[in-house]
């Protein structure tokens, strides 16, 4: 059996794919050399990792002798890692397969010239890493601490140091940046999804082709992950984003003084679409929606969602619409048969006691939101130990001293973050003091405010009970 000549390449984060296109121009360069996209393989992970899923299959090849050579761009696209180097270098020799890099050519993987080149470009490209690593680590740090932006997002740009709306215009069109970029706002609550709010923005609207390396702020976000990505920054609303240092810190948001895009109910609406879309069935149109009640209220005894069931007609000619468990009505056995029937709880009578519930906490409002929040012990003691250190005046314990400063400003910055959420919700419910505020609401738009404000409805033969979220 002929063995194969494939391809490999990698780029460390989703945005260098979504947004930089930084991937696709890899597998052009090896296309362009003659290798066909079928034995490309690709990553979209760190150069450190052990688990890249191509980059296993690529040594799981070489393991059964099935290929004779593997074509990268360049050095640090295999890896950044000289202990991976090492391993991965002794296993292409053993099996006799050839390394060339589209930039620097063929590597001898036996030679002691090939050695040592192997080994230097590996220490290299994890020098490369860890300064970047430092860099980004202390420049994030920097912009949090100093509560700078970092960097504008599409629709924005940067002017001594400060976020503003980019008033150029967009190419190809009489409109700014900041103006297109509201527009997909726009577009996307119109149709609530992600995949025909982009779609309808391509028709009306220029795209930079994937090839573009220019600056990511003046490029639209061409993908459905892109503008999710997009319309979740809280630079869209007037504030501040920070990335976190590892997945147990909370991503920082402060407030800001730049025009916002969104409004805070505009943002309300687009955070219970994208819930809406995540937990609503498939192929179910919210457009269509007939339960105000769905996904919230909930049998008592099995904890499974209620169901319509159409009873009688009136003398309109409408059917009454009743509640009863779903289960229960399937006889999956998990739930009691009884509960299968509605106990006269019509789908009329549940959202009223709803409704009346959340008028009922509107109205004491002022006594949900507690006037002083108890101090975080850990806060605290994060100053005692960086007052307790700097007394030491020594210069090797500077890394640990700025280590607990940043640990400090993201702690008192979670704790921020904290209200935020019930802030919104409270505004909410204040709105619903208006005799008004329910009418001409569709059961779509009724389902997204329960949502937001409910945490479950609990329905038991006939009873009902209103669990809120504040």
């Amino acid at each position: 059996m002929s063995r194969l000549i494939v391809g490999y390449c990698r780029v460390s984060s989703k945005q260098q794919f979504t947004d930089g296109h930084a991937l696709e121009r890899y597998i052009d360069a090896l296309v362009k050399y003659g290798i066909p996209e079928s034995l490309i393989y690709f990553d979209i992970e760190t150069g450190v990792s052990d688990t890249r899923e191509g980059f296993g299959t690529i040594l799981d090849l070489v393991r059964a002798d099935r290929v004779s050579q593997v074509i990268i761009p360049n050095f640090d696209r295999l890896t950044r890692s000289p202990l991976q180097w090492e391993q991965a270098r002794e296993l292409f020799a053993k099996h006799e397969v050839q390394i060339k890099f589209l930039e620097d050519g063929e590597l001898n993987l036996t030679s002691p010239d090939g050695l040592f080149t192997g080994r230097v470009k590996a220490a290299l490209a994890a020098q490369v890493r860890d300064r970047l690593r430092s860099h980004s680590l202390a420049g994030h740090a920097k912009h949090r601490e100093r509560e700078e932006p970092y960097k504008p997002i599409f629709g924005y740009i940067k002017i001594d140091g400060a976020i503003a709306p980019n008033q150029s215009l967009y190419p190809k069109s009489d409109l700014t940046y900041f103006q297109v970029a509201r527009k997909l706002v726009s577009l996307f609550l119109e149709c609530k999804s992600l995949g025909k709010a982009r779609d309808d923005f391509k028709q009306q609207f220029y795209l930079h082709p994937p090839s573009y390396g220019g600056k990511i702020h003046l490029k639209a976000p061409s993908s459905t992950t892109g503008v999710r990505s997009w319309l979740l920054n809280a630079q869209l609303r007037g504030k501040l984003q920070y990335l976190s240092f590892g997945h147990k810190t909370p991503q920082i948001v402060i407030d800001s003084i730049h025009q916002p895009l969104i409004g805070d109910d505009e943002w309300l609406i687009i955070k219970s679409i994208f819930e809406d879309n995540k937990t609503r069935k498939k192929g179910v149109s919210c457009d269509k929606l007939i339960n105000p009640l769905s996904s919230v209220a909930r049998c008592r005894n099995c904890g499974g969602v209620m169901s319509q069931r159409l009873n009688y007609k009136n003398k309109s000619g409408e059917w009454g619409r009743f509640l009863a468990c779903r289960n229960a009505r399937s006889r999956n056995g998990l739930c009691n048969p009884i509960y299968a029937k509605t106990y006269g709880l019509t789908l009329d009578i549940a959202e009223k006691q709803l409704q009346n519930a959340l008028v009922a906490r509107s109205q004491n409002i002022a006594n949900l939101v507690p006037t002083e929040k108890p101090n975080n012990p850990k806060i605290q003691e994060l100053k005692d130990s960086i007052q307790m250190l700097e007394r030491l005046n020594d210069s090797d314990l500077y890394d640990a001293i700025e280590k607990k400063r940043t640990q400090l400003f993201l702690l008192e910055e979670s704790e921020k973050l904290g209200a935020v959420e019930s802030e919104e919700k409270v505004k909410l419910l204040q709105y619903m003091q208006h005799p008004d505020f329910w009418f001409g609401m569709t059961p779509h738009d009724r389902n997204l405010v329960y949502r937001e404000l409910i945490e479950v409805v609990w329905c038991d033969r006939g009873s009902v009970v209103v669990v809120p979220r504040i």
